[in-house]
């Protein structure tokens, strides 16, 4: 989501419920600070989903992410999802 824009309630309320039923969450491009998004990652770290943030900058979350990755979704969503498909296991 864009900053400043609106989120349907309908959307928000699905958000909420996945990130707190989620066994990953992925936070991506993302300052931590802006409502309600940056609540999305501390309900998922609350009941206790792997965080994987990805980001050009340290935020709030980066000490508390099971991986924080640091450089820009551009470069680096790339690669994680060539290592992904290419990680030897189950495949979806």
């Amino acid at each position: 989501m864009w900053f400043g824009e609106q989120i349907d309630k309908d959307a928000l309320a699905a958000a909420i419920a996945y990130a707190g039923a989620c066994d990953v969450f992925f936070a991506i491009g993302t300052s931590a600070l802006v409502q309600p998004a940056a609540e999305l990652a501390e309900l998922a770290l609350q009941s206790g989903a792997c965080l994987v943030e990805i980001n050009p900058q340290q935020t709030s979350l980066s000490d508390r992410a099971s991986y924080a990755l640091h450089g820009t979704a551009a470069q680096l969503l790339p690669a994680l999802v060539r290592a992904l498909r290419d990680s030897p296991g189950e495949q979806a």
